[in-house]
C-alpha cells in the first residue's frame, strides 16, 4: 500500500496566488489553511443534495405562512446583494 506525505506542490497563476495570500492574511490564516478549507468545502459540496435539504425544510415547516416566507427570502437576497458588512 502506498503512503502519502500530505505535501502537495500546487502551481497557480500569479494573480490567484496573490488573491489567496491576501485573503489568508486578512482572515488570519495561513495560505495552507485557506487551501485546506477550500478543498474540504469541495468535498462536502460533492455530496450535497440541495433538493433533500429543501424537502427536509418543507416537511418541517408545513405550517409556514407563504407570504412571510416570501418576504424573508426577498430580505435574505437583498442582504446578499448588499455584500458583507466589513
Amino acid at each position: 500500500m502506498r503512503t502519502f506525505s500530505g505535501k502537495v506542490l500546487l502551481r497557480l497563476p500569479a494573480n490567484i496566488h496573490k488573491e489567496l495570500a491576501q485573503e489568508a492574511f486578512k482572515t488570519g490564516r495561513s495560505l495552507n489553511q485557506l487551501c485546506l478549507i477550500a478543498i474540504l468545502a469541495r468535498r462536502v459540496l460533492k455530496t450535497y443534495d440541495p433538493w433533500k435539504s429543501i424537502e427536509k425544510l418543507w416537511d418541517a415547516n408545513q405550517k409556514v405562512d407563504p407570504e412571510k416566507l416570501s418576504r424573508d427570502i426577498r430580505s435574505a437576497l437583498a442582504d446578499v446583494r448588499r455584500g458583507p458588512k466589513d
